[in-house]
């Protein structure tokens, strides 16, 4: 549209000179230019040739001028973009070397990828690196500052916190978490990380309160924690306030509770903890009456009773429904060694080591021949524990 114009106005120009130029012939006339004490005089013809050579000079300087600064800018833009790939090649250099373990080449490279953009990747990269060389400040400084990068900062604080976790400071991780997003610290990461933080700082009423919200995400490890809850909880009723009131903690738990098998374990392991081994035998064959569980079951061997009838008498029964059942035979050997009666514990553990032979139920076999003076015996078991383990 532009060159169309250019055209129609020189055109135009063309045809008023050709009409004009008649009448100029043998008639120059002439302009008189006063300003101040400046006079110029001349032609029309004069003036005009003057005029056509100013607007050409214009158009040959504007045109010098535009394509200078293009070619300025062009080689700017060269200069621009070696810059970028050469600072993009140093970031890829450190991730290289930092997945060889050449912390020093990866420290070097990260650090002259700092003035790229790549959302923090590099100061992550950077930190990592310092971590692998104990570098504990300049780790910390390189993860704060990648935090600062929306797309970085969960890697960042995760890190931090595993940090803190590490050196057991789980105040400090709680503190880094929280310094996340809603939306990131409902990620998989931070949540397993909250979770241990809690339970570290002995947080158990909150960690209880919360860890329904996170079932989904803990997945298998929900159970884990949920007994984990359930330890915490009557350990420290118990350590704080004794056997008495552990009993009665439990009592006036909801039955929801109680009825949980991981709380169940907790607290069987609190009474055998206590002393209270009868108590223990008590509540451990009543939450197994319709059998085995095998969360209950390997506590009846921590039980120190003269006489743990009612266990042996369980266990005789459920090895009379199971007699193939390794690990019966294993808690009824326990169970009478700890009663006194080695002859039971013989005979149960021997059989038991027939069916799967482990260190445990050879260390013990071994200590009951020793302590009835059977050194032949116990020497051949303590060899064949020792051959075991190898």
């Amino acid at each position: 549209m532009k060159k169309l114009i250019y055209i129609l106005v020189i055109v135009a120009i063309c045809l008023v000179a050709m009409i004009a130029a008649p009448s100029l012939v043998g008639n120059k006339g002439y302009v008189l230019i006063q300003m101040g004490n400046l006079v110029v005089e001349t032609s029309v013809v004069a003036l005009g040739i003057m005029i056509f050579i100013g607007l050409v000079s214009w158009i040959i300087i504007s045109t010098l001028f535009s394509r200078t600064w293009r070619l300025t800018k062009l080689s700017g833009s060269w200069f621009g973009n070696r810059s970028r790939r050469k600072t993009q090649k140093a970031f890829y250099r450190s991730i290289q070397a930092l997945a060889e373990g050449d912390w020093d080449a990866a420290t070097k490279a990260a650090d002259q990828a700092e003035n790229g953009e790549f959302e923090g990747v590099n100061y992550l990269v950077s930190a990592q690196a310092a971590v692998a060389r104990g570098r504990k400040d300049t780790a910390e400084r390189k993860l704060n500052e990648a935090a600062d990068y929306e797309s970085s900062a969960l890697a960042a604080r995760v890190t931090l916190a595993r940090m803190a976790l590490a050196e057991g400071q789980p105040g400090d991780a709680l503190k880094e978490l929280a310094q996340l997003s809603d939306k990131q610290q409902a990620t998989a990461p931070a949540i397993k990380l909250k979770v241990q933080a809690l339970a570290e700082s002995n947080q158990w009423a909150q960690l209880e309160e919360e860890l329904g919200s996170y079932k989904k995400v803990l997945g298998d490890d929900y159970a884990k924690w949920s007994k984990q809850i359930a330890k915490g909880r009557l350990a420290e009723v118990a350590s704080k306030q004794g056997a008495i009131a552990l009993k009665s903690f439990w009592d006036n738990l909801p039955r929801k509770q109680r009825n949980d098998i991981g709380y169940q374990a907790a607290y069987a392991e609190q009474l055998l903890a206590q002393g209270m081994h009868q108590e223990a035998q008590t509540v451990l064959l009543d939450w197994q009456k319709r059998g085995p569980q095998p969360q209950l079951l390997p506590l009846l061997k921590g039980l120190q009773l003269p006489n743990p009838a009612p266990a042996i008498k369980a266990l005789e029964k459920w090895i009379k429904a199971d007699d193939e059942n390794h690990e019966l035979y294993m808690v009824l050997g326990h169970v009478a060694y700890n009663a006194g009666d080695s002859m039971l514990a013989d005979k149960a553990l021997q059989k038991a080591m027939k069916l799967n032979p482990t260190q445990e139920g050879l260390l013990l076999l071994a200590e009951i021949n020793e302590k009835a003076n059977n050194r032949e015996s116990a020497m051949a078991f303590y060899k064949q524990s020792l051959n075991l383990k190898k």
